[in-house]
C-alpha cells in the first residue's frame, strides 16, 4: 500500500492468534475449522492497557502467555473514532489505546489482543484496503473459562480469570464457547 500513509510492510507466512468471538458466529459469520481458509477485512487490537510511546522507530510482535503479543508499533492513522497501528499486520484499535497526542508516524508499545472485528468504523478506505488479510486455520482452542457473577452486582457476569481453561477443537462448532481463539497463517 502506498500513498499518504507510505509503504506499509506486510508480513508473510506468519502464525498469529486471533480471537473469535461467538457472538461474531452469532451475528452470521461462519462456523470456522481447522484447515479452511478465509479471507476477513480486517483486525482489531484490544488491550487493557494503553500503549505507551516508544522513542524506537521499530516493529515488532512477540507471542506472550494468553494468546497475546508485545508488540512495538507505528501509528499509521489516529482520529476521534479510532486509530490504526502497524506491527507487522494493520490492526485497527479505540482511539484512547495509544497515549493523547499521539499521530501518524509515532510508535507505540505495549501487550495487545488480536481479534476478527464485527466492522471497523472511522479508517479511510485506502487504509482498510490495506488490512484484508487471507488466514489459514491451523488449530482452534475454545474458550471454556468459566463466566461468574459479580459479588456487587450479580446480574454483572465476568470471566473468571482464576480458572482459565481451553480445549483444542476441530472447528467452531464443535463446542459452544464464548470466545475461540483460530491459530492461523497469514496467507496473504
Amino acid at each position: 500500500m502506498n500513498g499518504r500513509w507510505g509503504k506499509i510492510r506486510r508480513t508473510r507466512m506468519r502464525q498469529w492468534s486471533l480471537h473469535y468471538a461467538r457472538y461474531l458466529i452469532e451475528d452470521c459469520e461462519p462456523e470456522r475449522r481447522v484447515g479452511e481458509t478465509f479471507d476477513y477485512f480486517a483486525l482489531e487490537f484490544w488491550t487493557t492497557k494503553r500503549l505507551k510511546k516508544y522513542r524506537q522507530k521499530k516493529k515488532t510482535a512477540t507471542a506472550i502467555a494468553g494468546y497475546q503479543y508485545q508488540v512495538s508499533a507505528e501509528v499509521i492513522y489516529a482520529s476521534k473514532d479510532s486509530c490504526v497501528i502497524d506491527f507487522g499486520l494493520l490492526t485497527v484499535g479505540r482511539p484512547d489505546a495509544i497515549p493523547s497526542g499521539c499521530k501518524e508516524g509515532d510508535y507505540v508499545i505495549g501487550e495487545l489482543r488480536l481479534n476478527l472485528p464485527l466492522a471497523v468504523r472511522g479508517v479511510p478506505d485506502s487504509i482498510i484496503e490495506g488490512m484484508k488479510y487471507k488466514w489459514l486455520v491451523n488449530k482452534i482452542d475454545a474458550d471454556l473459562t468459566p463466566y461468574i457473577s459479580h459479588p456487587d452486582n450479580p446480574k454483572f457476569f465476568f470471566r473468571d480469570e482464576s480458572r482459565i481453561q481451553f480445549e483444542t477443537v476441530r472447528s467452531t462448532a464443535s463446542v459452544n464457547a464464548h470466545d475461540y481463539v483460530l491459530l492461523c497463517t497469514e496467507l496473504a
